[in-house]
């Protein structure tokens, strides 16, 4: 009888191991998903216009070839870390894309005004 127990024990230890392996599978799989949305999104922003959002973008890029390389490796854990990082980066980059331009506006709005008050 024990060793009927023992073996479905060692089975079920066994199932348990691939499905932990398909949950981080699918995890790392998402990741990489919303990492290449993040980076589709900004280089549809204006981005690739802004110099700084631009080497957001190529860094975004990088991660999501490193992670590529690391699946290719088995490495899961370490590539859902580069999708992270990819994602993380490309949102980086539409928000510059955003603010910057925003910011360069309101120095010219400044000078503008102060060159006014010096007139007067």
């Amino acid at each position: 009888m024990r060793p009927k127990l023992f073996a479905a024990a060692l089975l079920s230890i066994a199932a348990l191991g691939c499905a932990g392996k398909q949950v981080i599978a699918t995890s790392t799989h998402n990741q990489r998903v919303q990492a290449e949305a993040a980076l589709r999104s900004a280089e549809n922003s204006q981005a690739p216009n802004v110099p700084e959002a631009a080497r957001h973008l190529e860094f975004a890029r990088q991660q999501i070839a490193d992670g590529e390389r690391l699946v290719q490796e088995g490495e899961q854990e370490a590539a859902e870390l580069r999708f992270r990082q990819a994602a993380a980066d490309a949102d980086l980059a539409s928000a510059l894309a955003r603010a910057v331009p925003l910011k360069n506006e309101a120095r010219r709005a400044s000078e503008q005004a102060e060159s006014l008050r010096n007139r007067q």
